[in-house]
């Protein structure tokens, strides 16, 4: 195979997978990146590798939800009136994928990736990088009987079509609370779903950053990419407001949030990437939950990371990507309150707000350009960037190389993410 020079564009969790695949199978990379590497929502999130779970956000509920948010600020789902008019397009795509046809054929295009996602993370593993810090297994919590039920047949449903491993039986009264001890006693409620995988995202983003560093990957900071320049480059400006052009033989625009800014003004009409953002942070607790614990009611999840207990949860549209909401937090707060006992909630520390990359039908952009065959995509993973980063960065990797994409064994049909549908 002959080496190639990949410039790519964003140092996020797409971007640090793709060069480690790319690395890996010896190329040569440069990472152009505006901030740090490990930037946007490559540390902060949940930690979480979700076979079960990896499926479009649109759905009939969140549609409902969606008009809360609109009304009100306590819900965990929060729209800025000012940002409507440039999230009407995002939001019409969003609503024709929320029915019933449209979902399930989302559903089945991510459910391609479902049995790779925690081999690919294992196969970084085994090369060195860090995963440590979770565990296997994840709660799955609900007070409300109807979205109980419908959550553990929705479930068990998926893996009989070989998404994931299924949900063990729902547990509730004192077989819930001894499974789980630190569940606040208002949970009635929950189920296991065996095959969900969690680690620190800190260590492994860290570790990443530290593979890289040693491979020899060209890293360069400071440099805000602008538009595509002629063949595979990418034209930048620096801290000083001067263009500069990184070029190689390949570019891969990885930018999360920030890909659709930088290919519209590269005259590239593309699926469009937006940023939803999350909120997390870091409580002491008297007694850490024995898994991670999701509330698929609450809209919250706690995670245990190595000594530390984090809360996540917000899907927050203002157009104002790193700006950080106070009021969100207290909307986290009154959620995770309610799950789980023993935290000290007025101790929170390590605050973090971070751009979640979403697209209106759920599915990630990933592939060539059209047209222009030198320059790959690889955005938009909604709430999936841990998930899919590993397995997506082998994908891209296997594009590098002029072969066709395969996942496992099956080859992978590109068609759903395709960067202009």
């Amino acid at each position: 195979m002959t080496q190639q020079h990949t410039v790519i564009v964003g140092g996020g969790l797409i971007g640090l997978c793709s060069a480690f695949a790319l690395v890996r199978d010896g190329h040569r990379v440069t990472i152009v990146e505006r901030d740090h590497l490990g930037a946007g929502a490559a540390t902060g999130n949940a930690g979480e590798l979700t076979p079960q779970q990896v499926a479009p956000l649109a759905s009939p509920n969140t549609v409902r939800d969606i008009f809360t948010g609109l009304f009100t600020r306590s819900s965990y789902l929060s729209i800025a009136i000012p940002s409507l008019p440039k999230l009407a397009g995002f939001g019409l795509g969003f609503l024709r994928a929320s029915t019933k046809r449209p979902a399930a054929r989302g559903a089945a295009a991510l459910a391609q990736f479902a049995d790779e996602l925690l081999p690919a993370m294992h196969r970084f593993a085994a090369d060195g990088i860090d995963i440590s810090g979770g565990g296997s297994g994840f709660l799955m919590t609900a007070s409300d009987e109807g979205e109980l039920r419908a959550a553990h047949a929705s479930y068990t449903a998926r893996a009989e079509h070989g998404w994931g491993e299924g949900p063990r039986p729902i547990l509730r009264g004192e077989e819930l609370h001894a499974h789980e001890p630190v569940l606040d006693p208002a949970i009635t409620g929950g189920f296991v779903l065996p095959g969900e995988f969690s680690l620190d995202p800190v260590t492994f983003v860290a570790s990443l950053v530290s593979a890289l560093e040693a491979a020899g990957v060209t890293v360069r900071t400071g440099l805000t990419a602008l538009r595509l320049g002629s063949g595979a480059s990418v034209v930048c400006r620096d801290a000083a407001g001067a263009e500069t052009t990184v070029a190689g033989d390949r570019v891969l625009i990885a930018a999360g949030a920030w890909t659709t800014p930088i290919l519209r003004r590269s005259g590239i009409r593309s699926a469009r990437v937006v940023s939803g953002k999350g909120y997390s942070y870091t409580v002491p607790v008297t007694r850490m939950p024995r898994t991670l614990i999701h509330s698929m009611d609450r809209h919250c999840v706690v995670i245990p990371m190595h000594d530390r207990l984090r809360i996540v949860g917000m899907m927050e549209f203002d157009g104002r990507p790193e700006r950080m909401n106070r009021d969100r937090f207290d909307v986290l707060t009154r959620a995770a309150r309610g799950l789980i006992t023993g935290a000290d909630w007025d101790a929170r520390t390590d605050e973090w707000v971070g751009a979640r990359p979403m697209t209106a039908d759920g599915m990630p952009l990933l592939g060539p350009v059209p047209g222009r065959p030198e320059v790959l995509v690889a955005a938009g993973h909604n709430m999936h960037g841990l998930s899919l980063g590993p397995i997506t960065g082998e994908v891209v990797a296997q594009l590098v190389a002029g072969e066709t994409p395969t996942v496992g064994e099956r080859p992978l049909d590109l068609a759903p993410f395709a960067v202009r549908r």
